[in-house]
């Protein structure tokens, strides 16, 4: 039996064999005995903000309003992230990525350092590790997914499980950013309008404490008030005296009446003097004094303003801070998704048939041209 096939074979042309037989043989070595299986773990992700709107009708419907622009950029950010250099180098930290793609159970095909990828620097890691990792971002719902593939299926899922964690930090850093430049010119006027105020309330008290005087207002009221009862006084006492001087003009209190109310009009003098009348007056400090409480005044009311434009600024920012919400968590395959054995084989078989037909045609063309 084997001779007469190989009898069959050596019967066939030797473009056949070359063509299709030849290559058949090798897919079939390759697809069905050496080719390492490759786990495929895949997760999804959307970013959104909360300040944009979105129906309620289903979960479709919800994302398909979260592709604003913000966390469209935010989405673009983090897909540049997983294909840079940073996200290698933050693998390579964690799990030695170079050790997990060039283990020696991985065909000499497919593993990093292999006959089709024989270099061994970061450079080149770089680029096959580009190859293992796929994250693609669907602009009609802003869901993001990502791909890894790994020749285990723990480390597809771990490898997926980082990288969705550094797009989380991403999230958080975008967020940092944009917080702190909303609110940075908003602080540094809070931080202006309260030196301001200390400024004006330390030369207030300073002036106080220089001119002897607390509120000149406040003390000139008491002034006043002690003048005010000492003219009463003084009205009482002149009334008694016309009364003694008209019914008994001899009377031994007149001088003493006479000396209560010189007085009384000289203390009256000596108050009046210090609300007004000298540059030790309360009169005199009032006008700087004034100026002074004014200019505490509106230091005031600028920090009041400028707290109020930080509050703003940071309700402001937290409306439009960005969120990533995962869709589906890494999976653990437990089966193989790649390669296509069956699949690839029959497709190296039928590739192999089309070209053996067409090199026919043409062979048989050529010669039919010669014969004539």
């Amino acid at each position: 039996m084997l001779k007469a096939l190989w009898t069959k074979i050596r019967n066939l042309s030797k473009l056949f064999i070359y063509v299709v037989i030849v290559p058949t043989t090798l897919s079939i070595l390759y697809f069905g005995l050496i080719a390492s299986p490759v786990y495929i773990s895949e997760s999804r992700f959307v970013v959104y903000s909360p300040s944009q709107h979105f129906s309620t009708s289903g979960l479709g419907s919800l994302l398909s309003g979260l592709g604003g622009s913000n966390s469209t950029s935010a989405a673009q950010t983090i897909h540049a992230y997983i294909e840079s250099w940073d996200a290698l180098m933050a693998l390579q930290h964690t799990y030695d990525i170079r050790k997990i793609y060039s283990s020696s159970d991985i065909d000499i095909f497919n593993r990093f350092g292999g006959i089709f990828h024989p270099h061994h620097s970061f450079v080149k890691l770089l680029r096959y590790y580009q190859s293992m990792v796929t994250d693609n971002l669907d602009n009609t719902n802003g869901i993001t997914k990502l791909k890894v593939r790994a020749y285990s299926a723990e480390d597809s899922r771990k490898i997926n499980a980082f990288l969705l964690q550094k797009s989380q930090d991403i999230v958080n850093q975008l967020n940092a950013t944009a917080r702190e430049k909303a609110v940075h010119y908003a602080k540094n006027d809070v931080a202006i309008a309260e030196q301001k105020l200390r400024d004006a309330t330390v030369a207030l008290a300073a002036y106080r404490n220089r001119q002897a005087v607390f509120s000149p207002p406040a003390q000139s009221a008491l002034q006043l008030g002690m003048v005010s009862k000492l003219q009463d006084q003084l009205i009482t006492q002149r009334t008694q005296l016309d009364a003694i001087r008209a019914h008994a003009p001899k009377n031994p209190q007149l001088p003493v009446l006479k000396s209560s109310i010189q007085s009384l009009q000289g203390e009256i003098r000596a108050e009046n003097a210090k609300v007004t009348g000298s540059k030790q007056s309360l009169a005199s400090k009032d006008t700087e004094y004034e100026r002074l409480s004014v200019n505490q005044l509106l230091a005031q009311k600028l920090l009041e303003a400028a707290v109020t434009s930080l509050e703003q600024a940071r309700l402001t920012a937290q409306k439009q801070e960005l969120y990533l919400e995962t869709i589906s968590r890494p999976n653990l395959p437990d089966a193989p998704q790649l390669p296509h054995r069956f699949e690839d084989i029959l497709a190296t078989l039928l590739i192999s048939f089309i070209v053996w037909g067409i090199l026919t045609i043409l062979i048989a063309g050529v010669k039919e041209h010669h014969d004539r």
